[in-house]
């Protein structure tokens, strides 16, 4: 029978040795009832052991039972609740103890004034790193949504950021983040080389950038050898001030989006030359995937009847050229896009520069994107001789648009900040949080044994 109990006592999540099933309920140990619409199991529990007075080291004398009750595991699908008869202690004045001493028995998984176990706080905050909202984990353990982004909080003050180091390859990217800055956009900060997330930036502002990366140490921020980022113009000035070592790597993939855009203009520029509904505008804005494509891996072999093109059999190559017999402007476009294209997969800086230098009488979205690449060329040839690249910032960018899209938004930026930390399992943060909920849990254990 005492095997019995102690196993449902571990199956309800208590470690302490000394509670124990109340014997005052007898039949009554275990009753089901309804709180706050909710249904909860009450589990009556008495906490009863020898105690030593603090001052004079003599053995307390037992002085009834306070009732306090206190939220445990939930099992079955159910809350539970446990109302726990706790022990007081008494000790009279002597001279040993110049006044009296009064105590009350202490659960080793709960702290003084508590009324939430620590086992329930570690398993709610260890579902953080999942894609699943607050609500529904506070759902889960019988409380509130920002009870569980309280506990997180009180582990953060063990994950503050190092600021007497920073990796030698970083990169920064912006996100739609919300209302928490004036532009609406923060900013995620990567150790490039091994892909983890560094920290969430409340905001892309250069004014804001620079006072939150003077936080590092001189001696790291000089450390840094190389930056990767986009081609927005503001972040070159802040990156020579704060990194004067670093050399600054233009993202490959932004490089080509500026002549994929300046391409994808200049067709619909073309399209309503033509008129809508006219076949020009109509074989245009079917195929226009094909303009865009690798003229590489157009298809050359395979034939097939083409709707616009009176369902005469033509190749993918074929389509193109005909398109591109449509508008002398969107032929120098195509080309200037796909000769781009050439340059940035060979990783050809004579072949840039020639490009760059060659952007006369072409459209004009062709030569605002040819000013544009110009004004970084360098950088863009830096790019040419590493393997960073903003691919890996992008797609944590995606996992935040899912963050945010389960939540239905944030209100708090430093919860926004915490939670996107933790469930981004490359990121320092999240495997330090663990690492300290696996610690903390491992202790309340042998504290209990």
């Amino acid at each position: 029978m005492s095997y019995m109990k102690n196993c449902t006592l571990d199956l309800l999540g208590i470690k302490d040795s000394h509670l124990e099933f109340d014997p005052k309920y007898k039949n009554k140990v275990i009753a089901a009832g309804f709180y706050q619409h909710k249904k909860v199991r009450k589990i009556h529990l008495r906490q009863s052991y020898p105690c030593a007075c603090p001052v004079c080291g003599q053995k307390m004398r037992y002085n009834g039972f306070k009732t306090v009750e206190m939220l445990g595991l939930p099992s079955g699908g159910i809350t539970n609740v446990f109302s726990i008869r706790k022990q007081k202690y008494l000790c009279p004045a002597s001279a040993a103890c110049p006044k009296t001493i009064t105590k009350l028995a202490e659960i080793k998984d709960v702290k003084a004034n508590d009324q939430i176990s620590q086992a329930v706080k570690y398993q709610a905050i260890s579902k953080l790193d999942q894609n699943i909202s607050q609500k529904d984990i506070a759902a889960d353990f019988g409380i509130s949504g920002m009870t569980v982004m309280r506990f997180a909080q009180e582990l953060s003050t063990y994950l503050r950021p190092n600021h007497h180091f920073l990796p030698q390859n970083i990169a920064f990217d912006d996100f739609k983040a919300g209302n928490f800055s004036s532009s609406g956009m923060s900013i995620i900060v990567m150790d490039i080389a091994t892909r983890r997330t560094l920290d969430i930036v409340r905001s892309r502002h250069n004014t804001y950038l620079r006072s939150y990366f003077l936080q590092y140490d001189r001696q790291a921020r000089w450390a840094v050898q190389t930056v990767t980022v986009d081609l927005y113009s503001p972040y070159r000035s802040l990156i020579h001030e704060i990194f004067p070592q670093a050399l600054i790597i233009a993202d490959r993939f932004h490089v080509v989006t500026q002549a994929y855009r300046a391409l994808n203009l200049v067709r619909t520029q073309t399209m309503k030359q033509a008129g809508q509904g006219s076949h020009n505008a109509r074989a245009l804005k079917h195929y226009w995937k094909l303009l865009t494509k690798d003229s590489t891996k157009l298809d050359f072999k395979t034939y097939r009847k083409s709707r616009n093109f009176r369902n005469m059999q033509l190749c993918e190559q074929d389509i193109v050229e005909r398109l591109l017999n449509m508008s002398s402007a969107l032929r120098q476009a195509y080309v200037y896009y796909q000769t781009l294209l050439q340059a940035v997969q060979q990783r050809d800086p004579r072949l840039l520069e020639s490009l760059t230098r060659s952007a006369a009488g072409m459209p004009e979205p062709i030569k605002k994107t040819n000013r544009t690449l110009r004004k970084h060329l360098q950088e863009i040839k830096n790019s040419f001789q590493t393997t960073f690249s903003n691919g890996p910032v992008e797609g944590t960018n995606n996992k935040i648009k899912a963050i945010k899209k389960t939540a239905y938004g944030f209100r708090n930026f430093e919860n926004f900040r915490l939670r996107l930390l933790i469930e981004l399992k490359n990121s320092y943060v999240s495997l330090n949080f663990h690492s300290h909920i696996k610690k903390a849990a491992h202790s309340i254990q042998e504290q209990a044994a």
